[in-house]
């Protein structure tokens, strides 16, 4: 029997996506997304061994839940999903069900260990009280690996498993990755069956929302992103009739027509997205979908198919109103790309979901006011301000640890609540200040309560959505 969960820390956690691993309680719009990463490696088990899957973080449930669970399942192995910013409370949780079964094997994911030199890791572990408890860390794509660690656990051969570290003479032992999986259509469909899809609601239908990994990987240099470090350079995609399966899938056996499509960037490969659109379009099936982009990967036609094929809104990584710092991070676009996107998104009736950052060693109130000014200019129709974090294995970690940032900057850290070091010229207090100040004013022009209350086809239950999510927004800016 394995316990595939997310533990139960208090804070919801983005705890599925190894490269965006925010609060989801600390900001302003985010919501938790399916477990996927569980229903995946639970499929790849199935049938060869018991499977229990929970979310409790997500179904509010308390560690004396997960104890009770852990009794009465008396489980061989538990699978954990940790992030940066709960890994000490998922260790202290760890302690806990060693307390009540002493011999469950612990497998822990996370990006935090990725592909980290012995020494490395194991100081780390110095500073990580409990992670001895843990039997493997995880650390690359856990769907394609935890099936063939637990047959190496049992008949040998741990040492071929790249993506895992185990303890020999009481010391981690990294196996790197070195490749990633190309044939991505090989994994099963995530095992929905197990997964309480009634958790995870889309707010403006307020409706179970299902997330679909459409493709792995970036080629996209980004000097604060972890996804071409932990998913590969190289645009892993899966083929248009594959994730159009998965789709019908959905629909036809769990009642689900909205969707978030999982990628880096979805709009990489147009061919990809206009078959896609395609199929869904020829087919009949109708469905709402939201999908991450970059200003410079979209243009008018491939707006228009996905507008016809159910697109509803696209997440798009505006981060600066700076060209100066738009360039200083690898994004090679422009604050003037940025408003003729937003624009292009406008016109097709496509809702936009604005992100941008701050805190960048260089920036100046100068640059954090250019931001300020895109942010209203692009006028999206949701935003998210995040003070960035320094990722180990990102070109920013190496920029500022030693000068910013001391080593374990990582520890316990996210970007919306946790005290950080700031810029080389903005203080992390004036910074935090900023960031709230720009989310009071962005939230509560008039202007804009009026648009959101008074756009076609508002529904009762997700006026309740925006009033519960501009409730969490001042509690968090205020505060």
């Amino acid at each position: 029997m394995i316990m595939l969960i997310y533990p139960p820390t208090g804070e919801l956690y983005q705890r599925g996506e190894d490269r965006c691993q925010i609060n989801v309680s600390k900001s302003t719009a985010n919501t938790i997304r399916a477990c996927n990463d569980l229903g995946y490696i639970s499929a790849t088990l199935n049938p060869r061994h018991k499977v229990f899957l929970k979310d409790y973080q997500g179904e509010k449930l308390t560690v004396e839940d997960l104890l009770g669970d852990v009794k009465a399942q008396n489980p061989d192995f538990i699978f954990i999903s940790t992030t940066n910013g709960s890994i000490f409370r998922d260790l202290e949780i760890i302690k806990k069900i060693k307390s009540v079964k002493s011999d469950v094997i612990v497998l822990l994911k996370g990006s935090l260990f990725f592909n980290l030199e012995a020494d490395a890791l194991n100081k780390m572990a110095e500073n990580l009280d409990g992670l001895d408890n843990a039997d493997y860390l995880i650390f690359g794509e856990s769907e394609f690996i935890v099936a063939p660690l637990l047959n190496a656990h049992f008949n040998g051969g741990l040492e071929n498993i790249q993506g895992i570290a185990c303890k020999k003479n009481g010391k981690w032992t990294p196996n790197p990755v070195t490749s990633w999986c190309e044939d991505v259509d090989s994994l099963p469909f995530p095992d929905r069956y197990k997964m309480n899809n009634a958790l995870y609601i889309n707010p403006e239908t307020d409706e179970p929302m299902a997330t679909i990994t459409t493709s792995r990987g970036c080629p996209f240099s980004c000097i604060y992103c972890l996804s071409p470090k932990i998913s590969g350079k190289k645009n892993r995609k899966r083929s248009p009739e594959n994730i159009f399966q998965e789709l019908q899938d959905c629909v036809q056996n769990h009642n689900i027509t909205n969707f978030f499509f999982r990628s880096d960037t979805f709009t990489t490969d147009k061919n990809q997205v206009l078959e896609l659109c395609r199929l869904i379009n020829e087919s009949g099936l109708k469905i709402n979908w939201v999908a991450t982009s970059r200003v410079d990967t979209i243009n008018e036609e491939m707006l228009k198919e996905m507008k016809r094929a159910g697109c509803s809104m696209l997440a798009i990584g505006f981060e600066s109103g700076s060209d100066e710092s738009l360039k200083k991070m690898k994004k090679n676009i422009t604050a003037e790309q940025n408003l003729q996107a937003a624009k292009l998104c406008k016109s097709a009736g496509i809702k936009i979901f604005g992100y941008y950052l701050m805190g960048l060693p260089w920036e100046t109130k100068q640059h954090l006011k250019e931001t300020e000014d895109l942010i209203f200019k692009t006028d999206a129709d949701f935003i998210e301000v995040s003070i960035i974090v320094p990722y180990k294995h990102t070109e920013l970690y190496d920029m500022t640890i030693g000068k910013l940032h001391d080593e374990n900057v990582l520890l316990g850290k996210d970007s919306y609540k946790d005290p950080q070091v700031g810029t080389e010229f903005v203080s992390h207090k004036e910074l935090d200040r900023f960031r709230k100040e720009i989310l009071r004013k962005y939230y509560l022009r008039p202007s804009y309560i009026f648009k959101t209350l008074t756009q076609k086809g508002l529904k009762p239950s997700t006026l309740l959505h925006y009033i519960k999510y501009g409730l969490k927004m001042l509690k968090n800016t205020i505060m």
